[in-house]
């Protein structure tokens, strides 16, 4: 199961319920697969997979990831055995919520309906009949956290470059009834940073979550 890379535009994430798996069936399989001819006892010639190749993917998500969605799907790491004919042991990726996932478009666009009409999708994550949209500070969270080796190094970087502010800084509020603004940072202490926010041609001190600040590449 491999997670899209995960651009750095401006995202709109939703979490999505994915339909039971219909009669117990499978909800993973694997694809990539190479084949090779081979001849059978009875002289019948046929195909067979050359051991080593494909790989594991978990339907859902393949298939969103396929339609051009951004997909994650937050794994956790469990040992199970092999197969039938061993006790030993290995860890495997399984899906951290059992039938939720995160899926997610550019903010300029609308794919309500070819979303809902994947056969895997039941529904989204909302209230009064609205959905929720995830704020990306909590998506990049969970990347960091669930995805593993996942997790594209765009959001690596983001999240490092958080990480980095310091004081003297000029950073960039990334979410919040602030997002977008430029801000000069005063002074940190844990996970809350003072910064300096122009407000109708004046500065004013505030106070702000280190997460939801990113070093600015140029003048904010």
């Amino acid at each position: 199961m491999f997670m899209s890379e995960i651009s750095a535009r401006e995202m709109q994430w939703f979490a999505v319920r994915m339909k039971p798996r219909a009669n117990g069936g499978p909800r993973t399989s694997v694809v990539d697969v190479e084949k090779e001819k081979y001849v059978g006892r009875a002289g019948k010639p046929g195909y067979r997979r050359v051991k080593g190749t494909g790989r594991r993917v978990f339907l859902p998500e393949h298939l969103l990831t396929r339609a051009g969605f951004e997909v994650f799907l937050p794994v956790k790491q469990v040992w199970r055995i092999k197969n039938r004919f061993t006790k030993e042991k290995q860890l495997v990726s399984v899906p951290l919520l059992a039938d939720w996932m995160f899926v997610g478009w550019a903010a300029d666009e609308t794919r309500w309906l070819e979303l809902m009409g994947f056969d895997v999708v039941a529904g989204v994550m909302g209230t009064g009949g609205r959905p929720i949209q995830m704020s990306d500070v909590v998506m990049q969270r969970l990347m960091v956290q669930y995805g593993n080796s996942r997790v594209a190094h765009s959001v690596k970087r983001r999240v490092a470059a958080r990480r980095a502010c310091g004081i003297g800084d000029k950073a960039q509020v990334i979410d919040g009834p602030f997002a977008g603004e430029g801000v000069r940072v005063v002074d940190i202490s844990g996970q809350t940073a003072k910064v300096m926010l122009n407000i109708l041609g004046g500065d004013i001190e505030v106070e702000i979550c280190t997460d939801l600040l990113t070093l600015c590449s140029n003048d904010c």
